[in-house]
C-alpha cells in the first residue's frame, strides 16, 4: 500500500496558488468595468389653440340707410365689432362674406365688405373685392385678447328709386389659425 503524504510546503504552495487565483479573479472583477446600459425617455405635450372670434353688431347694422339721402348715393357703414385672438405664432386668417340685401319682389342691393383696425374708419379704397367675393384679412403673429380686434364695414349704393319694404342680408365671419 502506498501512502501519499504531502509536505507542508507543497500544501502551503497549493493554498497560496489558490488564493492568488481567487485574488486575481476578484481584482479583475473590481478593475474590469461592468456592462453599461442605456435607454431613452420620450417627452411630449400639447398646447391647445386659444383662437376665438366674437361679433357684435352695431346699431347701424339693423338700420342701414336705404332711402332719402342714401338713395342713389354710395354708403359706407360700420356693421360690427370683431373680437379676435389667437396663441398661434403664425397668426390668423379672417374671412368675411359679401352679397346682396334683398326683399321679395324687390331689386337687390349689392354690398361689399372690408375690415379695419378698431377705431379706423373705412374709405372707398378699402373695398378691394367685388360683391359676392369674400374679403380676407391675414395676420402673421399671435395676439393677445383685444390686440387683434377689427371693425367690419359694408359699402353699397341703393337705387334712386328703390322698391319700398324691408331688405335683409347676412354676412358670415370666420377665423382660422394660419
Amino acid at each position: 500500500m502506498k501512502v501519499c503524504v504531502k509536505s507542508e510546503s507543497s500544501l502551503g504552495n497549493s493554498i497560496l496558488r489558490t488564493l492568488a487565483v481567487i485574488g486575481v479573479s476578484f481584482g479583475m472583477a473590481v478593475v474590469m468595468p461592468s456592462a453599461a446600459f442605456a435607454d431613452t425617455v420620450n417627452l411630449s405635450g400639447t398646447v391647445s389653440s386659444t383662437l376665438t372670434l366674437s361679433t357684435t353688431a352695431t346699431g347701424d347694422a339693423s338700420t342701414l340707410p336705404l332711402d332719402g339721402g342714401a338713395a342713389g348715393n354710395q354708403q359706407i357703414v360700420q356693421v360690427a365689432d370683431l373680437g379676435i385672438n389667437t396663441n398661434n405664432e403664425q397668426g390668423y386668417t379672417l374671412t368675411v362674406t359679401s352679397g346682396d340685401l334683398t326683399k321679395s319682389g324687390g331689386t337687390a342691393i349689392s354690398y361689399q365688405t372690408t375690415t379695419t383696425a378698431t377705431g379706423v374708419s373705412a374709405v372707398t379704397g378699402d373695398f378691394t373685392v367685388a360683391s359676392g367675393i369674400d374679403h380676407t384679412f391675414t395676420t402673421s403673429a399671435a395676439n393677445a385678447s383685444g390686440a387683434g380686434d377689427r371693425d367690419l364695414w359694408v359699402q353699397y349704393t341703393p337705387a334712386a328709386l328703390q322698391d319700398p319694404g324691408s331688405y335683409t342680408g347676412t354676412i358670415t365671419v370666420t377665423v382660422a389659425d394660419n
